[in-house]
Formats: C-alpha cells, structure tokens, sequence
C-alpha cells in the first residue's frame, strides 16, 4: 500500500483559528476599500467650487482658462481691479491681457507681451475692459472718453459720470493717452530685375504708403516711382507722390481739406506738375472683409513741360476735377485685393483727362512680409509734343512683382 499524506483531523479548535483568520482577513479588505473610497470623496471636497476670476488673482500667463459655458464668463471687475493690463475675452471664452492699440474698419488691433501686436476680427471680440482711458468715435461722430467695458451689446463708460451706448455705434477705438507711434502705419514695397548678356537692362519699382489714423481724422501719404534702364541708358523715370488729410463727418462720411500730388515723368514731358484740391469722402462699404471708399472735389494744377515747341509754353495752369475711389477686399485672412483709382480732368493744354490706376494682389507670408503682384495703368489722353515735335505715347504700363514689408 503506497504511503499517503496523512490527513490531520480537524478538531473545534482548529476551525475556530481559520474563521478567525479568515474574519481578519475581511476586516482589512474592508477597511482598505474604505479608505481608497474616503480619500476620492475628500479629494474632491478640497476642489474649491468655481468662482469668477479677478484680475488680481490672474497667473501671469497670457491666457486665462476658456469658459466650458456656451456664453462668454462675465468678469465684473472694474478698471482699478485690473492690475493695470486691458483684457480682451474672445467668442471661445478665452481671455488675453495686454494693450489696446485701436479699433479700426472692424479690426481689433491689440499687444500682447507674449504674442506682440495682434490684429483681430472685430465680431472674434466678445468683451473688452481697459485699464486705460479709450478714445471712442460714434456713428453720431461724438467722441466719447474713458476706461470702457464693452460686452456683445453695449458699451459703457467705468468712470465717475457713468453712460452707456450701443456696441453696433461704434466706429472707431483708439488711446486716449496713446503713444504717437501707435496711430501710425508704414508699408513699404520693392520690387525689380536685372537682365544681362546681349542687352544689359535693369528695372527697380518702390512703393511706399504711410498713414496716420486717431477716432477723428486720418492722414496718408503715398510715393511711387519706377525707373529703368537699357545698356546704361534710362529709359524710364517717374515719380508721383500723394498726401491729404481726412476729417470724418459721420461714421461713413469725411472730407479732405488739404489734397495734395506731386508728379513727374521726363520722358512723357512732364518736368513737374503740382496739384491741390479739396475733397468730399464716403464710405461705399466699410465691413470686417471689404473697405470701399469713393472722394472728389474741385482743384488746380500747374504743369510745367521739360520741353516744348518754339513758341509754345512750358508751363500750363488749370483749374482740375479730381476724384478717386480705393477697394480693399480680403479674399482670405492672408490674401487682400486691393484697386485704387485716380482720375484728373484739366484744360486741354494740360492733358485733357488723366488718371492713375494701381490694382494687385498682397499675400501674407509672414506677419510683416507680403508678396505683392501689382498693375499699373498710367494715361494722359492728350500728351503735349516736346521741342521736337514727337509726342510721347497716352498709356503706361507696368506690371510688377515685388516684397513688402508691413508695421
């Protein structure tokens, strides 16, 4: 018979240790399962329940957590609260703080320590609160001043005499205690080439526009010129310069008291002309995607000719019909179109009529950097005849392809 384990009997004494190994062992799982449950309960009850965010409470991050709510949080915080920072709250519900630069043609321009200067989407803004003193124009064309909270609504004054507008009245935002170098904009464009080998020719374009906006008026200058030249010989040379000044009626009109527009071509005989005028605006259309403006007015304009027939003058005076219209529509967020027209009407003796139009195209390649397509169409309808007796020819063209750079 082969030798078996031998069974211990199990006596009173051992089934009373196994039931009491065997409580044991259920009392720790208990208090185990216990205290996992226990520490998730008080671990939530440390959370402190939600509360707004005031401004003295901010981390010092740029961007504050978005809202989960479907409407934008408020934050009744007043100017004093605000730790000395404008705060913007997008439509997401995100807040940025930073500096107000300005509102213009439905564009929010804004600095940010962390991002730099940001322009964005008027109807992307849901609220804003300044710190600062705002500059506000109306559709009424009243300026209004003073720390502002603008919500989707309404725009209100935070000041000691309180009062309340319409958000949609809104024309124009600018600091009231701005620096000078905020109000302006400077765009500065190049372009060229160079052929050598059998012909030798080079050709440089330059364009540059810089402008002066506040809530009330808006200054612009612009320069173009193009030269070109052909186994060292120039065979082209022309200059033309614009200034004037706008002062806004009404949030979609505004006239120019002082117009002003230099000009010379030497090889369409055109030693200098000089022309003044004076002019009425208006706002065709003035949206987030598209700026259409259309101005005109009486005017004079003296012409002096770099040569002219025996016997004839050289220089010509005239009282002038000018006018102008600009488009800029932004096919995408980086693409702009963009088509500016400038028509003269003059005496005979000076051309008859004349006009200047500039159309292209500007994309994006860098927040400062554009690539730039652009065509030109110059025409004197009734050119004068030099010493020689040649007329020079009605139309110039150009087409330029070119860099540009942005502030």
């Amino acid at each position: 018979m082969e030798n078996c384990p031998r069974q211990r009997p199990i006596t009173p004494a051992r089934l009373a240790l196994n039931t009491s190994l065997l409580h044991s062992a259920s009392l720790i799982a208990t208090l185990l399962i216990f205290t996992f449950f226990s520490g998730a309960i008080f671990a939530q009850q440390a959370v402190p329940a939600s509360k707004p965010i005031k401004a003295t409470d901010a981390p010092a991050a740029e961007t504050l957590v978005p809202s989960k709510k479907k409407e934008p949080s408020k934050w009744p915080a007043e100017p004093e609260y605000l730790d000395g920072w404008d705060w913007i709250q997008f439509t997401s519900g995100e807040w940025l703080k930073g500096e107000i630069i300005g509102l213009y043609d439905q564009v929010f321009d804004f600095d940010s320590d962390q991002l730099d200067e940001l322009s964005i989407d008027w109807e992307d803004i849901a609220r804003v609160l300044s710190s600062q003193s705002m500059s506000i124009r109306l559709e009424s064309n009243d300026t209004v001043i003073g720390p502002v909270r603008i919500d989707k609504d309404t725009l209100a004054f935070a000041g000691p005499v309180k009062s309340q507008y319409k958000r949609s009245d809104i024309v124009s935002m600018s600091a009231s205690g701005e620096r000078e170098l905020d109000l302006w904009q400077f765009h500065a464009g190049f372009s060229g080439s160079v052929k050598s080998g059998n012909v030798d020719e080079r050709s440089f374009d330059t364009d540059i526009d810089l402008t002066r906006r506040s809530a009330r008026s808006r200054f612009n200058f612009t320069y173009d010129s193009g030269t070109t030249e052909v186994q060292g010989v120039r065979t082209e040379e022309s200059h033309r310069a614009n200034g004037r000044y706008d002062i806004f009626i009404t949030a979609r009109t505004y006239w120019t008291p002082t117009y002003l527009e230099y000009y010379r071509d030497r090889f369409q005989n055109i030693e200098h002309r000089g022309t003044v005028g004076v002019f009425f605006g208006y706002y065709i259309a003035d949206s987030q995607r598209v700026t259409w403006t259309i101005s005109g007015g009486p005017g004079y304009q003296y012409q002096e000719y770099t040569t002219a027939p025996v016997g004839s003058d050289r220089t010509e005076e005239t009282p002038a019909l000018l006018g102008d219209t600009k488009l800029e529509y932004d096919i995408t967020s980086d693409i702009t179109y963009s088509l500016s027209y400038q028509a003269q009407f003059t005496n005979e003796a000076t051309g008859s009529y004349k006009h200047f139009i500039e159309t292209g195209v500007d994309v994006d390649l860098t927040d400062r950097l554009e690539l730039t397509l652009t065509y030109e169409w110059n025409r004197t309808s009734n050119p004068q005849a030099d010493e020689d007796g040649i007329i020079p020819e009605a139309d110039d063209y150009a087409l330029n392809l070119g860099i540009a750079w942005d502030y």
